[in-house]
């Protein structure tokens, strides 16, 4: 068991490394002094049954300062009154287009085609791809242009302040934020080369010529993690691709409850591990092992056993509170419960994928996909 421990100990001394190094290219976009923009810009908002949230995201982009554009409020076949409120801001505002989907083709996950039908009927040279519980500071987008002005970038992506309405929430978000980062690597979206890429469903601005060049979303239709997905594709095709933090500027509910959730966790597992069962068995074990193991052998009658677990933990504390201060407004007393995170998350990554597996599928909004179908459009997108 020592020598487990040791490897752990390299591996996340090499972990807090590459944090250390990493997080420090990811600039905020808060402060950034927004000048009067010239760009049209298309916000494209695909909703289905948001009635909840619809019309406060759209009257935060109505109140943008320094800023053209038109939103593109997308029904993706709602059940509730989201099509009649985006009708009624569409009747009074003249930059509200509203868009209404009845039926989703063979082929297509909702929200990607939902998105691929607003860009249709986009008039701007940059577009914005937000979700319908997205709030803007009223400077947000004219801060992000003036950026994306200034890098000369083809895309930006923004993370946003993630509010959770409990303690296990917001627990459970750092906890999903500090494992993404060390999988991921989202600073590689800053680094001038064509690997890895970063996307973010809540704020994606890109120009249009970007995107009709990299294939749109036509070209990750099946595609459960579009932000992550169109973001790498971007990064892939060389273009210029920057991700910032806009806690101050953006902030948007993650979810309202556990229980929705799981049920959030179920569509996107499976995606992020390649819908491979081996590397999916192999993130459980691994999550449990590197983060569980060391708490545990603390109490190990061996001294040395205990000292390197103690090492482990202090390890583990220190990377978990600076992903917790860089991406979040959280509390830093948060990471003093990360093994009861560790143990939750075991159980929500187990759940999503036993489901997904005895479903054969995902299903998601009201609809069904396959993973027989999700499998084929995810090799097909790795080999383009």
């Amino acid at each position: 068991m020592f020598w487990l421990l040791l490897l752990l100990t390299i591996f996340w001394t090499g972990i807090l490394v590459d944090f250390l190094i990493g997080l420090k290219k990811i600039p905020s976009m808060d402060n950034v002094e927004a000048d009067e923009m010239d760009e049209f810009v298309s916000v494209i908002i695909p909703a289905k049954d948001e009635q909840e949230s619809i019309r406060q995201t759209i009257m935060s982009l109505l109140n943008q300062r320094k800023v053209n554009l038109e939103v593109i409020a997308v029904n993706d076949r709602s059940e509730d009154q989201t099509g009649a409120i985006m009708k009624d801001l569409a009747e009074v505002y003249p930059n509200v287009k509203m868009m209404n989907i009845e039926h989703l083709p063979s082929g297509w996950l909702g929200k990607n085609h939902a998105l691929s039908c607003g860009v249709s009927a986009a008039a701007g040279t940059h577009l914005l791809f937000t979700d319908a519980d997205i709030k803007f500071e009223s400077q947000a987008l004219a801060k992000a242009l003036t950026y994306m002005k200034e890098k000369e970038l083809d895309h930006l992506t923004a993370a946003p302040d993630l509010r959770g309405n409990s303690f296990l929430l917001r627990g459970l978000i750092s906890f999903f934020l500090f494992g993404f980062n060390y999988l991921k690597r989202p600073w590689t979206a800053n680094l001038k080369n064509n690997k890895g890429g970063m996307g973010v469903g809540a704020f994606q601005l890109l120009t249009q010529d970007c995107y009709q060049s990299i294939g749109g979303h036509e070209a990750i239709k099946m595609r459960p993690d579009d932000d992550l997905a169109l973001g790498m594709r971007i990064k892939r095709k060389g273009y210029r691709q920057n991700l910032v933090t806009a806690l101050n500027s953006l902030s948007v509910e993650w979810y309202p409850n556990t229980k929705a959730a799981l049920r959030g966790f179920e569509k996107n597992a499976f995606a992020g591990l390649n819908y491979s069962i081996p590397l999916a068995l192999t993130a459980l074990a691994g999550v449990f092992v590197s983060h569980l193991f060391p708490f545990l052998f603390l109490f190990s009658p061996v001294g040395a056993v205990q000292i390197i677990s103690g090492l482990n933990v202090v390890l583990l504390f220190y990377l978990y509170a600076l992903s917790t201060k860089r991406l979040t407004t959280y509390p830093l007393r948060l990471v003093f419960a990360l093994p009861i995170f560790a143990l939750l998350f075991v159980y929500m990554l187990a759940r999503a994928l036993v489901l997904t597996w005895i479903r054969g599928g995902i299903e998601w909004r009201g609809s069904r996909y396959t993973l027989k179908e999700l499998k084929q459009h995810f090799r097909n997108n790795e080999e383009d």
